[in-house]
């Protein structure tokens, strides 16, 4: 693994001028205003539901959302972002004055001008980390702010337009309002939350989708635990978990955490795409990490076996290039375009999240010693990735897990 300077990043990534990416345009939320995507589907929704047959049963759908917990509830006490939903700043009002002895649940705030000091850059980083990895975070890595990924507006939906029962009876529209970062804020502490092995290969079930939700769960809560930490050493943030303020991907990438695959999501290096991802933007100030290259692009280049088992054929099978699928994808990078339409109807069609590009990608199996092996090779021996192919293929990798003894044989491990 080598590192690059942000320039050499550059070089790979951005082929012209970034143009501002508003939320509104992400698959989750282009449903609430554009009517052409609406009435395409009659249910927006995939919740789930219960079927008579192993994995879909009511125990694993029950999983799923009760591992979704931690975000639903945290949702409402996140008004440190530039544009606080309607719920939150209510919620917050009534901690602060309707109900005196819950005021402090707002945050506590140390003694006036009380600050860190930060003359010692280096070791308010390493505080920084050590308490995001203490918090929960698998990795973490710093980057500075880069306007480019922040959201040029914040997306809020009048009602729950994708949810929507009846086919185009979802289209309300929604408030789009623009999003301005102030100037003080200039690092990002970017964390990487790892996804349980064993339980994913349980897909398409509703047990390895509660492996996503509580990766969910558990970002949602550390960013509220790490944006507090650093509010008390007398700095501001704005915690940008869930996927909101801006773009984390590139983030991530920036911060030495990953590359980008052709799945379209962060490959870490001991992950891969087994991961969830949030930030928390500061005024404070650290040490950023470097972005890193271990052979990512040219084996993805050469492998493919995510687009080959899309089954909505959502991931492309050609290289990399500049042109966007629709306006759910950022212009101006160099990447795998995903078409984000046909991946999220099909969620919509099968009522349920879909994991497989993450399952039989051959950079999500375990860091354990023999494909730690094989990853060496993939980074130092680039011109044998289409044999590094093969073999993944050849062992099988990738195929579902039986879920029919899951409850009986699962023996969930606490750390």
């Amino acid at each position: 693994m080598k590192t690059l300077t942000l320039d050499e990043w550059d070089s790979k990534y951005v082929v012209g001028e970034i143009e501002p990416f508003a939320q509104g345009n992400t698959m989750f939320n282009r449903p609430a205003w554009d009517g052409e995507v609406n009435s395409r589907l009659d249910d927006w929704s995939f919740v789930g539901e219960v079927k008579d047959k192993p994995g879909y049963g009511l125990e694993d759908l029950a999983l799923r959302w009760a591992a979704r917990r931690g975000t639903m509830l945290l949702s409402h006490f996140n008004w440190y972002r530039p544009n606080p939903t309607p719920m939150s700043l209510a919620v917050k009002e009534m901690f602060e004055s309707r109900d005196p002895s819950l005021r402090s649940i707002t945050g506590y705030k140390p003694p006036e001008g009380k600050k860190i000091d930060v003359c010692d850059l280096e070791r308010i980083t390493r505080i920084v980390k050590k308490a995001a990895l203490w918090f929960g975070a698998d990795d973490v890595g710093i980057c500075r702010l880069d306007k480019r990924w922040v959201y040029s507006h914040t997306f809020q939906p009048q009602k729950a337009g994708h949810i929507a029962s009846d086919r185009g009876a979802g289209v309300t529209g929604g408030n789009s309002v623009p999003q301005e970062i102030p100037q003080e804020f200039r690092h990002a502490v970017v964390l990487v939350f790892s996804e349980d092995y064993d339980m994913m290969k349980y897909y398409p079930t509703h047990i390895a989708h509660a492996v996503t939700s509580m990766g969910y769960s558990r970002m949602a809560i550390t960013n509220n635990y790490l944006a507090a930490f650093i509010r008390h050493l007398g700095f501001q943030t704005i915690d940008g978990t869930t996927n909101a303020v801006s773009l984390t991907i590139p983030m991530a990438m920036q911060a030495g955490l990953g590359d980008l695959g052709r799945n379209g999501l962060l490959i870490h290096p001991k992950s891969g795409p087994r991961v969830r991802l949030s930030k928390v933007i500061t005024d404070l100030p650290l040490v950023p990490d470097a972005p890193v290259d271990f052979g990512v692009t040219e084996f993805c280049d050469k492998c493919g076996i995510c687009a080959d088992n899309c089954p909505s054929r959502s991931i492309g099978r050609g290289g990399r290039t500049s042109e966007p699928n629709s306006i759910s994808n950022l212009r101006g990078t160099k990447k795998w375009p995903i078409n984000a339409e046909t991946c999220r109807m099909y969620w919509a069609q099968a009522n349920k999240p879909c994991t497989t590009c993450i399952a039989f990608c051959p950079y999500t199996k375990p860091y354990a010693r023999f494909h730690r092996t094989v990853r060496w090779f993939t980074d130092h021996l680039r011109w044998a990735d289409p044999v590094y192919v093969k073999m993944d293929t050849l062992f099988g990798y990738g195929k579902p897990e039986s879920p029919r003894n899951f409850w009986e044989e699962w023996d969930p491990k606490r750390h």
